[in-house]
C-alpha cells in the first residue's frame, strides 16, 4: 500500500517527474540494503520477535513522519528511515520460519509465507488505488493502523504462546545443535533471476502507475485493479509451487524463468491497452513468484545461517528494486515506457546468457 501511494503522493505533493519519483523511491531500498549489510553480524544475537517488533514501530513511525510533511528533505529522511528499520524485518522473519526445515518441509513453510505477504501486495495495492483517489494521505494512514494492529498481535501472541517466546536466537540455536552447511551452489543462479525478476517488479510498482496515468489515461483505482491481477497471479503460484518439487535442485527451471520474463517484456513493449497489460502482469506474476521461490528456496536449503542467507536474498532483490526505479524513472522520462520495457528484456537475456555460459564451464570442469 505504502510503495503505489508513495508515487502518486510524490508527485501530487511534491510535484516530482518520473525521473525524481524513481530516485525517492529507491531511498528505502538504498538504505534496507546497506543496514540488512551493516546489521546483519549483530541480529542474529536477537530474538526474531523483538527485532520483528522494534522494526514495526520504527516504520509506523516512518510513514508518519512522511505523510506529516510537505519538505521534501524531510521526506527523504523519512523514506531512509523507514528502509532501515525493514532491514529488521524481512531477514528476520524469513529466517524464523525456515529454521531447522529442509526440503518439501521447507518448501510448503516458505510458500505459505509468501502466500501471505503476496496476497497482502495484491489486495493492498488496489485498495490503495481507491484510497488515492480520495487522498494521497489516506493509504498511509490506513498503512499506520495495519502496523499496529501486527504489532499488538506479536505482543499478544507472545504472551499467550510459550512456543514462540521461546524461540532463541540464530546464534543461541546454532550452538546448541552444532549443525554443518550443506549449502548448494545453484543459489548463486537464482540470486542472479532474482535481481532480474525485481527489476521488473520495481518497474511495474514504480514507472507503469505514471506511465498509466500520462499514456493510457486510466484512473489510480484501474491501474491497482492491473496491479491486483499481478498479486494474485503470484499467491496462486505460491500456492501451486508449495505443493510441488519438480523445480528443487534443477537448474534448467531457473534458466527458464529468466529467459520468459525477456521474451514477456519484448512482447510487452509493444502493447498500447490496458487489455494486454492484464495479460503481461498476470503472467509476471506466475514467472515472479517462481524467481522468488528459486532463490528463498536455494538459498536457505542446507544453509545453518539462513538470516544471512535471508539478508543476501533481500539484499539482492533491493538492488534489482533500485535499478528498477532509478534506471526506469530515468529511462520512461527520457525515452518511453515501451523502450523502458526493451532496456530490461536485453538486459535479463544477457544476464541469463552469463549463467549459462558459467554453468557450462562449471560442468566441464567437473567432468
Amino acid at each position: 500500500m505504502v510503495n503505489l501511494a508513495l508515487v502518486y503522493h510524490l508527485r501530487r505533493v511534491f510535484a516530482l517527474g518520473a525521473d525524481g519519483i524513481g530516485l525517492a523511491a529507491s531511498i528505502g531500498p538504498a538504505t534496507y540494503l546497506v543496514f540488512c549489510i551493516l546489521l546483519a553480524p549483530y541480529t542474529i544475537h536477537y530474538r526474531p520477535r523483538h527485532l520483528v517488533q522494534l522494526s514495526l514501530a520504527g516504520m509506523g513511525f516512518s510513514v508518519f513522519l512522511f505523510v506529516s510533511t510537505h519538505t521534501l528533505v524531510v521526506a527523504y529522511i523519512a523514506l531512509a528511515l523507514y528502509g532501515a528499520f525493514m532491514s529488521l524485518l524481512w531477514p528476520q522473519i524469513e529466517g524464523w520460519f525456515s529454521r531447522g526445515k529442509e526440503g518439501a518441509g521447507l518448501n510448503r513453510v516458505a510458500n505459505a509465507f509468501n502466500f501471505s505477504w503476496s496476497f497482502g501486495v495484491g489486495v493492498s495495492s488496489y485498495i490503495a488505488g481507491l484510497l488515492v483517489e480520495l487522498s494521497t494521505t489516506m493509504p498511509f494512514y490506513v498503512s499506520l493502523l495495519l502496523f499496529a494492529v501486527v504489532y499488538l498481535i506479536i505482543f499478544i501472541s507472545s504472551a499467550l504462546v510459550p512456543g514462540i517466546r521461546a524461540v532463541q536466537s540464530e546464534h543461541s540455536d546454532n550452538k546448541a545443535n552444532a549443525k554443518v552447511d550443506q549449502s548448494t551452489p545453484l543459489r548463486f543462479y537464482a540470486w542472479a533471476g532474482i535481481i532480474a525478476l525485481y527489476s521488473g517488479m520495481s518497474v511495474i510498482l514504480t514507472i507503469f502507475p505514471l506511465y498509466a496515468q500520462d499514456e493510457l489515461g486510466i484512473s489510480e483505482s484501474q491501474t491497482g485493479l492491473l496491479l491486483l491481477i499481478r498479486g494474485v497471479a503470484t499467491c496462486l503460484s505460491f500456492l501451486a509451487l508449495g505443493r510441488l518439487e519438480f523445480w528443487h535442485f534443477k537448474k534448467r527451471y531457473i534458466f527458464l524463468v529468466q529467459i520468459l520474463f525477456a521474451l514477456f517484456c519484448l512482447l510487452a513493449a509493444g502493447f498500447t491497452s490496458p487489455i494486454p497489460y492484464a495479460f503481461f502482469f498476470l503472467v509476471f506474476g506466475f514467472l515472479f513468484a517462481f524467481a522468488y521461490d528459486q532463490s528463498m528456496f536455494h538459498g536457505a536449503s542446507g544453509s545453518i545461517n539462513r538470516s544471512h542467507r535471508m539478508i543476501i536474498h533481500e539484499v539482492l532483490l533491493t538492488i534489482g528494486t533500485i535499478l528498477g526505479a532509478v534506471g526506469g524513472g530515468y529511462i520512461y522520462e527520457k525515452l518511453s515506457f515501451s523502450r523502458l520495457l526493451l532496456v530490461v528484456a536485453s538486459s535479463a537475456l544477457v544476464l541469463v546468457s552469463i549463467e549459462m555460459a558459467i554453468a557450462c564451464v562449471w560442468r566441464q570442469r567437473k567432468q
